[in-house]
């Protein structure tokens, strides 16, 4: 297999991508820190400019790459390939605070334990065939079974180091490769996953952090909050989840038990569409709306968003006006496999 170079400037710093292999593929496998989100051209959180060399776009949304960024040579690394030698430009950016890289690694996995844990979320505990490391708030790809190579991104829901065992929480969806099979996955079946992927964990510093999440989105937030209580982390916490009825709220259980596990935290849940069943007496509205009426000011936090992209967009947006600083904040927006 034929081998192109690839340059990035003005870092200096360059890999060989094989002909086959996605740009940002090819970075990960050899340490090189790279932009990303979903790795599926959908949230153009890999977007770079491609300055010297062709490139092949492949599949990327159009909503995330528009016709004139393409002619201008921006591409989504996620799902490029390098057709000829390229010079990518990576501006330096030390306000991202990032962690030491981890190499992402293939894992044969068992199914320990699947379980419910609201009305359209499940737990999935899984054993590897080796320990992994990762960073608190960073995702998995699960190979969907009878499908090879159709992979499917899961956040894990506990902290690093419990060696060989990962726990995540995956959203049911209707004729999902994976996920509409969920509650037919027993004890014992076999698994094939790769990771870890994600920028989006938690950084390291002094600010007080503002966690905000929808449906799975839970699933980094509750990495994030394990880590900071095994590391008595000092940090003050706050914890927005929406919801739309009583019965989607899941592990309360577990939340409730960071408010004395050696961390400060006040967790907020708010229910959109409650109902008489729910005996909800907590506010009432979209996480957004929550946002907008209980927090003045933004501007001393770092904020880690995850869930749908629609719900992270436009609390990023109440967020910004609210005065949160661009570089203090980290998104993970989930799409779903046919998400544009």
């Amino acid at each position: 297999m034929s081998k192109r170079r690839i340059h990035l400037v003005p870092s200096g710093l360059s890999f060989q991508a094989g002909e086959d292999e996605t740009v940002l593929n090819a970075a990960l496998r050899q340490g090189i820190p790279l932009r990303y989100g979903c790795r599926h051209g959908n949230c153009s959180s890999c977007k770079y400019l491609a300055s010297i060399g062709e490139i092949d776009l492949g599949n990327a949304s159009p909503y995330a790459l528009s016709e004139r960024e393409r002619e201008e040579g921006w591409a989504l690394l996620c799902c490029s390939r390098a057709l000829s030698e390229l010079e990518i430009q990576v501006p330096e950016d030390p306000a991202q605070r990032l962690l030491p890289m981890i190499q992402p690694l293939d894992f044969s996995a068992i199914l320990l334990a699947n379980e419910p844990v609201s009305r359209d979320l499940r737990r999935l505990h899984l054993r590897l065939d080796h320990a992994i490391d990762f960073h608190p708030g960073q995702f998995l790809e699960v190979e969907a079974p009878s499908h090879p190579d159709a992979w499917r991104s899961y956040s894990i829901a506990n902290a690093p180091g419990h060696g060989d065992e990962i726990e995540l929480i995956i959203k049911r969806i209707p004729g999902g490769l994976f996920s509409g099979q969920l509650e037919t996955f027993t004890p014992g079946a076999p698994l094939r996953v790769r990771g870890p992927y994600g920028t989006s964990y938690l950084r390291e510093g002094d600010a007080p952090i503002l966690l905000i999440a929808g449906g799975s989105g839970i699933a980094p937030m509750l990495s994030m909050l394990e880590a900071a209580a095994e590391r008595r982390d000092s940090r003050p916490i706050i914890f927005y989840y929406g919801a739309r009825t009583a019965c989607d709220l899941p592990l309360q259980d577990r939340i409730a038990s960071f408010e004395w596990r050696c961390i400060s935290m006040r967790y907020l849940p708010v229910l959109s569409e409650p109902t008489a069943s729910c005996a909800w007496k907590g506010p009432v509205g979209t996480v957004a709306q929550l946002i907008q009426r209980e927090l003045a000011d933004a501007s001393q936090f770092d904020a880690y968003i995850c869930g749908p992209p629609p719900m992270c967009d436009t609390v990023l947006t109440i967020l910004s006006a609210k005065g949160l600083q661009e570089e203090r904040v980290f998104l993970d927006r989930f799409y779903s496999a046919v998400d544009p």
